[in-house]
């Protein structure tokens, strides 16, 4: 276990005893959860560029001693980001239900980006315990888009929504009009290859899509 303050130059604050506070924390993940952390942020920075540098991060936490992905130290909570020309994206103000399509697509931007590097990420479609923040796990390597995971199937429903108006039930089950929506979405953002079974097709459309969602675009 690794002890850090930062990602890559990035700062990570907590905020969930005092909104605001800037006050250096120190966390824990392992090397190889950190590292990957690292490409994560740089995916970040690249993808969102239009919105300036990164100023930081508040995250709700990354090793926890309890079971699961949090307590091997693999698991991180994503509260928000904040960058340097003033966007935010703020998962712990419910950003996934805002009222405003901009910021919807750039919590979905946000979202994409996390799966890119993390194989679960459960986000605020996917159940109420996750509605203040995103959580990203190695759990189930390699990356890619399974049909029978809900946490996925919510993403995609969620995405397809609000970049090209699907109109689908928020539900976790992939069926006929989720897949309609789906290869809908492949085509305009110019995928070819099957993201459920390979990494880089899946990236290569979560790459895409959070290009659209920073930039506020239908695909």
């Amino acid at each position: 276990m690794i002890t850090f303050s930062q990602i890559d130059g990035t700062p990570v604050y907590y905020w969930r005893s005092t909104r605001g506070d800037t006050t250096p924390r120190n966390w824990q993940a392992t090397q190889a959860f950190y590292d990957t952390l690292v490409l994560w942020i740089r995916d970040l920075r690249s993808l969102s560029a239009a919105h300036g540098s990164i100023s930081y991060l508040v995250s709700a936490g990354f090793y926890v001693n309890k079971p699961g992905q949090h307590g091997e130290g693999t698991a991180m909570d994503l509260d928000h980001v904040r960058w340097s020309g003033g966007a935010v994206s703020s998962p712990l103000d419910h950003d996934h239900a805002s009222g405003t399509l901009a910021t919807r697509r750039r919590y979905l931007a946000v979202d994409a980006v996390c799966r890119r590097r993390f194989r679960y990420v459960l986000d605020g479609w996917y159940n109420a315990d996750h509605a203040d923040h995103l959580h990203s796990d190695f759990g189930g390597l390699p990356v890619r888009c399974l049909k029978s995971s809900e946490a996925d199937t919510k993403f995609v429903q969620s995405l397809c929504n609000d970049f090209l108006n699907s109109g689908l039930t928020v539900d976790g089950i992939w069926g006929t009009n989720t897949q309609n929506a789906f290869t809908t979405a492949k085509s305009r953002l110019g995928i070819t290859g099957d993201p459920h079974t390979t990494t880089s097709v899946w990236q290569s459309f979560l790459s895409a899509a959070a290009r659209k969602g920073f930039a506020n675009q239908a695909f």
